[in-house]
């Protein structure tokens, strides 16, 4: 993100995902000081668990043809909140919110292999900075959509144990991603608390056809 092309520019939009939201919604709070005009842009549709976050209802699907400026927001919220802290940037409580949130998603609730005490240490400012870290938690790991749900039930009944229980291989279809509204990133997060079960070394997730026909390896973990 360049600020000097933000301070130069008259509107500017910018585009995002599920994955980068929290990051993108900083951006937006941080661009209203300054008085200009921001839009958001959604290139894929934006997780439910992210309704908690300032400026979700004002997502859009189009780029306004006014915007002079555009932003892809990325998922890399410790570098975001380094720029701000480095240009004096003052984070006010959205701001803060938000990034906490974006570390959250990062670092996969801090129980990532990569989180270390730096994040912690970034985490604990953003919290003194007023960050809704109680309501961040809550979204995030107290509230799962039903569909989520039905996805589990159905990759739990499809799953395989093999050598020893050291391996998990788990299977989803398309068919299934429909049948329960869910998406692949979904099915991924499933996979993931497979590899939690006891014994388990190590997880495959498979997609395969309505006949029960494997197509392909989608994810090793």
């Amino acid at each position: 993100m360049n600020l000097k092309e933000i301070n130069e520019a008259k509107h500017i939009v910018i585009e995002t995902d599920s994955d980068s939201f929290a990051n993108a919604t900083a951006i937006y709070s941080y661009i209203l000081t300054l008085h200009k005009k921001v839009s958001l842009r959604k290139t894929t549709d934006i997780d439910v668990n992210l309704s908690f976050l300032p400026w979700y209802d004002k997502v859009r699907d189009t780029i306004a043809s006014s915007a002079d400026l555009k932003i892809v927001a990325t998922s890399d919220s410790r570098s975001l909140f380094e720029l701000f802290k480095s240009n004096n940037i003052s984070i006010n409580k959205k701001m803060a919110t938000s990034l906490y949130t974006g570390i959250m998603l990062r670092y996969k609730n801090f129980l990532s292999d990569d989180c270390d005490g730096t994040i912690f240490a970034i985490s604990s400012e953003l919290i003194s900075l007023n960050a809704e870290y109680k309501t961040c938690t809550n979204f995030l790991t107290k509230r799962v959509p039903l569909s989520l749900f039905r996805l589990k039930a159905i990759m739990f009944k499809n799953l395989l144990l093999k050598e020893d229980a050291k391996e998990a291989h788990v299977y989803v279809a398309e068919s299934d991603l429909r049948a329960s509204g869910t998406s692949l990133k979904d099915a991924i997060s499933i996979a993931n608390e497979i590899s939690n079960l006891v014994n388990v070394e190590k997880v495959i997730l498979y997609e395969r056809d309505e006949n029960k026909n494997i197509i392909k390896i989608l994810k090793e973990i």
